[in-house]
């Protein structure tokens, strides 16, 4: 099957067919898609199947670009037949294109992506707006990861809940935890997050196509002794966790190391003027 994809500023909007129909059909939405008064005009039509008989349950999908996870999530979506609109972030502080903000339909979908979505989109969702948050409830916001192994957490894990106007806040669905040992570091721990992540966005899907509402329901009922606890944290919070002050005990800077340093990004110190990187540990 080929994907039918168009680029947009602030990611990638895949719009995919079956077949000369639905690709007929769906090269008629991308021309009137981006364009705000167009959906307006149609954003009450029901979306339908290339045989025109039965309605489509539609998914508004947010991934992120080179993220193997949503690529396969994308795939899963398409195969089991939901109508999907994609976009994909590529990095922190991109600006979401506002023409993307007149989608209507039943589901969004939210997995690791960068972009935060305003409370206006969210309603648009007629069933429920998901996020899958790479970090348990402890640990909402940005560099959760990095303060959990700070804290010299034993046990750390993945979040499916419901999004509102605040970042990580909505009702929870699923929390799945797994162990997090002394000999653990940060590259270890984001790839186990990572696809703990990747397997709960998966069965969400799945649940959503076998049951629909109903699967919603029943995980928000199953996570209800869930809630969410501690500071929701912002970029510049890591940040100022990966500078190194030169007057710190060793064992401060060990757990600094532990908890930011990853290829890329590395601790770091400013000293007159010149700043100092992480090369290598010992």
């Amino acid at each position: 099957m080929a994907d039918l994809e168009i680029e947009v500023s602030s990611g990638l909007v895949v719009f995919r067919g079956s077949d000369a129909q639905h690709r007929k059909a769906t090269e008629g939405r991308i021309r009137t898609g981006l364009n705000p008064k167009a959906w307006e005009k149609d954003r009450n039509m029901e979306p339908r199947m290339h045989n025109g008989n039965s309605r489509k349950t539609s998914i508004l999908f947010f991934g992120r670009k080179k993220c193997r996870g949503s690529r396969e999530i994308l795939d899963r979506l398409e195969s089991l037949g939901f109508d999907v609109t994609c976009i994909l972030s590529g990095h922190r502080f991109e600006k979401m294109d506002e023409d993307v903000t007149w989608w209507e339909g039943d589901y969004i979908i939210s997995f690791r992506s960068l972009f935060i979505l305003p409370d206006s989109l969210l309603k648009r969702a007629r069933i429920a707006a998901i996020n899958f948050h790479p970090a348990p409830p402890e640990y909402p916001g940005s560099g959760c990861v990095n303060f959990a192994l700070y804290d010299d957490v034993g046990e750390y894990g993945v979040t499916a809940h419901i999004m509102n106007r605040l970042v990580d806040n909505g009702t929870i669905l699923e929390v799945r935890r797994f162990p997090v040992n002394r000999t653990d570091k940060l590259p270890s721990v984001l790839e186990r997050s990572h696809s703990e992540l990747l397997g709960l966005c998966l069965d969400f899907v799945i649940g959503i196509k076998t049951k629909g509402e109903a699967f919603i329901k029943e995980r928000q009922q199953h996570a209800s002794g869930e809630r969410w606890s501690g500071k929701a944290r912002r970029i510049r919070d890591l940040d100022a966790l990966q500078k190194i002050d030169t007057g710190m005990e060793k064992d401060e800077l060990e757990r600094i190391i532990r908890a930011t340093n990853i290829p890329g990004y590395p601790p770091y110190i400013d000293l007159h003027g010149y700043r100092f990187v992480l090369d290598d540990e010992k």
